[in-house]
């Protein structure tokens, strides 16, 4: 009854598609979810994380249904990217905002527990409970914890760069233009390489690699918003179901959610 009531996926004038990878449990491992970017509908699910898994998904494609997408949204370090330059040559990466935001977050904190096995006792009190100082934007900060922020920051120049490191880098996505921004992350990435700092290093060195796909975001403002919603979706569907072991079966309880929410 739940398969007769899905419509099969919409492919025609899709824009935008994220792909990703999900853990499944122990049951399942690792799928490969493809999803439409602006409607959320699910329209592919494959066992494992390689670009095969995606490239099953658009070998079904008409070269019509092609042309009409634009982007493809991924994480950094997916292995989806071979993938779309393959099947989709016209079609810009868009690697995640999330995702960047997490490996730079990651780089803050490994500098902060760099810091913090170097410190001085006496200087440990100030390092000690500074992880969400540090790691939540300055806006969400209220002015007790900014304070305390300010006095860790003068203690410490490598925390306080790294912290303004983090900062600056939401700039690239206050631009209008690809160009603009593609010299801003040059910018950042000059700064980060002058830090000294090794994760900042071994981020600039990535970001300027992928700086086409990172840019990409201006014209394309593809995220991982829905992608985050249907991570959510599963994991309610696999608690509600006391786990479940056919792919086929989760797909089309899958479908039914995201189509019955884009309508």
């Amino acid at each position: 009854m739940l398969e007769e009531d899905t419509p099969e996926p919409k492919l025609d004038g899709i824009r935008a598609l994220l792909v990703d990878e999900k853990q499944m449990g122990k049951k399942l491992g690792f799928v490969t979810v493809v999803i439409n970017a602006d409607s959320g509908e699910l329209l592919h699910m494959d066992k494992g994380k390689k670009g095969e898994s995606f490239s099953t998904f658009l070998r079904k494609l008409t070269q019509e249904q092609k042309a009409s997408i634009q982007a493809v949204g991924m994480d950094r370090a997916g292995s989806y990217k071979k993938a779309v330059e393959e099947h989709l040559p016209d079609a810009a990466i868009v690697f995640d905002r999330f995702h960047l935001v997490m490996n730079i977050n990651y780089a803050v904190d490994e500098t902060r527990r760099s810091e913090w096995n170097k410190a001085t006792k006496e200087d440990k009190k100030f390092i000690k409970g500074s992880r969400f100082l540090l790691l939540t934007n300055a806006s969400n900060l209220t002015e007790e914890k900014q304070g305390k922020l300010n006095e860790l920051m003068q203690v410490n120049e490598t925390l306080s760069t790294a912290y303004v490191l983090k900062e600056q880098f939401q700039t690239v996505y206050t631009y209008q233009f690809e160009g603009w921004a593609r010299r801003y992350l040059t910018r950042w990435c000059d700064m980060a390489r002058e830090s000294g700092l090794p994760p900042f290093l071994r981020l600039a060195k990535g970001f300027e690699k992928g700086s086409d796909h990172i840019v990409s975001y201006i014209k394309h403002k593809v995220t991982s918003g829905r992608i985050g919603g249907f991570n959510n979706l599963i994991s309610r569907i696999i608690h509600r179901s006391c786990g479940i072991s056919n792919l086929s079966y989760l797909f089309i309880r899958l479908r039914h959610e995201t189509v019955m929410r884009s309508v």
